[in-house]
Formats: C-alpha cells, structure tokens, sequence
C-alpha cells in the first residue's frame, strides 16, 4: 500500500465514523436543548469528532501535495532527454518517458507491458537477461552499465549504454529496474564501453 493509499484509507475512514456519530450527537443535543445539560461524554466525544476533522484537513492537505510531487515526477520522467524506462523484475516495461519511445520508434502507449528484451539484439538477450543477477548482486542505490544492442520497432539496431539500478522489495529482492538508455558513439566505446559490466555507486 502506497502512502497515498493509506492516506485515502484514513480520509474513508475518518469520514465513515463522522457519518455514523455526528448525527447520533446532533439529535441527542436537539433532545438535551428542551432539557438539561448534554451528558459530559457527549461534549467530549463532540471534541474528539472536531478532532478527527482537523486530522481529515491535514491529510487532505498531504494527500494534496503528494499528488502534486507525483505529476512533477510523471513530468520530469516523460520529458526527460534521456529514454528512461521502469521495467519489474523480469524486464518487463511498466513505464517509458518520450524518450524511449522515440528511440525504439515504438508508439509510447504500446510500449506498456511489453518485454525489454524484445527490443534487444536476439544474440545479446540471454547476456541482458543475464545482468538481473549483476543487480540482484550490487548494493542498494548503485548502478550497473554495459554496452548493447538493441532493434527499433522499424528494425534498426543501435549501440547503446545501458544504465540499470533496482529497487527492491521488503525481502530484498528485485521488484522494479530502472534503465536508461542512450545511443553510444564511436568515439564512446573507443573511451571504453566495451560491454562489461561496470557498478557505479552514483
């Protein structure tokens, strides 16, 4: 559960106890107006629900400005120069910016639950799916490069760097791959891109 989704929990919550109290309160002060003076836990549980409101404002507000730093996020990603994709553990791609769209010459929308592989060279993929286990193996925040090829959608193949780090789950294993690609040139490889994996720990 995201924090977002807790927040929504708590908010349902909140509101569904403040619809089964406030009008049990509201008719017993209707009733205590003809009356006497309301019992004393009804003017405590009467604090306890103006309570509850300040915590819902509060969450409101927090629910509000996560939202607000996720678009930022959703922004940042989808124009970013660089073709980034998310893939989960098995390469497959839950999210790609406009980037990576334009460089595999595959429509963004279609790119979704595609595998990465398949847009890799068909000699290279048992050495892509390979590099699971070079992230599986690094410490958490570094990042693994290597050199490889990989086949556009209209089946042009490129020489690219790949950039890959994990995020893992609670018990340690890979759960989401980050990647960026970027077209190598010449001059690039001949610096030493060679296709070795190289752990980075920016």
């Amino acid at each position: 559960m995201t924090r977002r989704d807790r927040i929504e929990w708590l908010l349902t919550a909140i509101h569904a106890v403040e619809d089964l109290v406030q009008p049990k309160l509201d008719a017993r002060s209707k009733q205590n107006a003809d009356g006497g003076a309301a019992p004393p836990q009804d003017d405590e549980l009467q604090i306890c629900m103006e309570e509850l409101r300040v915590a819902a404002e509060e969450l409101t507000h927090m629910r509000d400005r996560l939202e607000a730093e996720r678009q930022r996020y959703a922004e940042l990603f989808d124009f970013a120069p660089e073709a980034y994709v998310e893939t989960d553990g098995l390469w497959n791609i839950r999210e790609a910016n406009r980037a990576a769209a334009s460089l595999l010459c595959c429509p963004q929308e279609h790119l979704a639950g595609k595998p990465l592989v398949v847009f890799v060279a068909e000699d290279e993929r048992r050495r892509f799916r390979g590099m699971l286990a070079a992230l599986e193996a690094s410490g958490t925040g570094e990042t693994v490069d290597w050199a490889s090829r990989v086949r556009t959608r209209d089946g042009r193949l490129l020489r690219v760097l790949v950039r890959a780090s994990a995020a893992r789950d609670a018990g340690g294993r890979v759960a989401r791959v980050r990647c960026m690609l970027r077209t190598l040139r010449k001059a690039e490889e001949n610096r030493g891109v060679q296709g070795e994996p190289a752990h980075d720990s920016r």
